[in-house]
């Protein structure tokens, strides 16, 4: 950072919230707890969003942030179920204590017997991620106060040539990755996307209409000109704009895929993982697709949105279910001369 700052006694602010995304993203995955057969561990930072700034005046150095950070967690219960959700904590303040924080923890497909996780998470992850937020403050000056100050007698040093890239967390289900080279030499700059999609089915069926040939054929209305769904196997959807090549395979959980848009840099491929979580009567899809082009983030999402999500559970019926079989009960029922007014059958029932 260029400074002429005789004295260090003008205002100089630094924006640092691309740095932050990128420590929280690098410290808190980190953290885990077992007890009892049960297990936890922070997962991922699906979104840092906010402001952190680092600032000095009169030679002395400050921080100001305000920022609100999501996480998703994984664990397993006693009998081997596996149960993920995620944490939010609405704000993280310069001037917030560390026994102020608050801490909003949702299980993806509640349901009693995942009570255990979510115990253990409040129990055991929650302390240690007040200590690591507590933290923050000093480790933000001490990375970034040495760059806003001279020291004493110092002159001012001239710019890097060309500033290390950083990675950095996730923003509103999204973080900039690393730029990443592509097999033809290509230097892409990348982000991560995260969202979820609820269908009316097992994660079995729903696994299975992401890797059988004629569920892709009907969902995608053409069959694939190629589609291998093995590890290493390829495929090529929609005319040849999608293309890819499975990595994992794990039935009826996973599905993780090479993965492009035709308009995307020559040879650039995204990795895209689907997991599927199972509740009561519905399974929660969970996708998190690595390596997507910057500027290419909101065609790539409402393309998955409408070709894969909306067009599945228009071919396979995996919407609601109950207001149509509210509608064919009524139906029936009036068909069979059911008189609502009176709660009665009027007919020769």
């Amino acid at each position: 950072m260029v400074l002429h700052n005789p004295n260090n006694w003008h205002w100089v602010n630094k924006d640092a919230s691309t740095w932050a995304k990128s420590y929280f993203n690098e410290n808190l995955p980190k953290i885990s707890a077992e007890d009892n057969g049960v297990s936890a561990k922070i997962d991922s930072v699906l979104e840092v969003d906010g402001d952190v700034d680092v600032s000095q005046r009169k030679g002395k150095v400050i921080t100001l942030f305000d920022i609100k950070i999501r996480l998703e967690f994984n664990g397993k219960t006693a009998d081997d179920k596996t149960v993920s959700g995620t944490i939010t904590i609405p704000e993280v303040a310069h001037d917030t204590e560390e026994d102020e924080y608050v801490f909003e923890i949702s299980v993806y497909s509640d349901s009693r017997e995942k009570e255990p996780v979510k115990d253990l998470v409040r129990q055991k992850i929650v302390p240690q991620l007040r200590k690591a937020l507590g933290k923050f403050a000093d480790d933000l000056i001490v990375e970034h106060g040495k760059d806003i100050q001279h020291a004493s007698s110092a002159s001012p040093t001239p710019p890097s040539a060309s500033p290390a890239p950083t990675k950095a967390a996730s923003s509103a289900s999204q973080k900039p990755g690393t730029p990443v080279i592509s097999h033809r030499g290509q230097v892409v700059n990348t982000v991560i996307l995260c969202d979820t999609a609820e269908f009316q089915t097992t994660d079995q069926e729903l696994y299975t209409t992401f890797v059988d040939p004629q569920r892709v054929a009907a969902f995608t209305r053409a069959p694939p000109q190629v589609f291998e769904p093995s590890i290493g196997g390829k495929f090529e959807l929609f005319g040849g704009n999608v293309e890819g090549q499975f990595l994992e395979l794990e039935k009826p959980k996973k599905v993780v895929m090479k993965w492009r848009l035709g308009g995307w840099p020559a040879g650039h491929f995204s990795k895209l993982t689907l997991v599927f979580d199972q509740g009561y009567d519905t399974t929660l899809l969970r996708y998190t697709w690595e390596g997507v082009p910057i500027g290419q983030e909101d065609v790539a999402k409402k393309n998955f949105n409408e070709y894969y999500v909306k067009s599945i559970k228009t071919t396979f019926g995996y919407f609601a279910l109950l207001p149509a079989v509210i509608v064919l009960v009524a139906y029936y029922l009036y068909l069979e001369g059911f008189d609502g007014r009176n709660m009665k059958m009027v007919g020769d029932w």
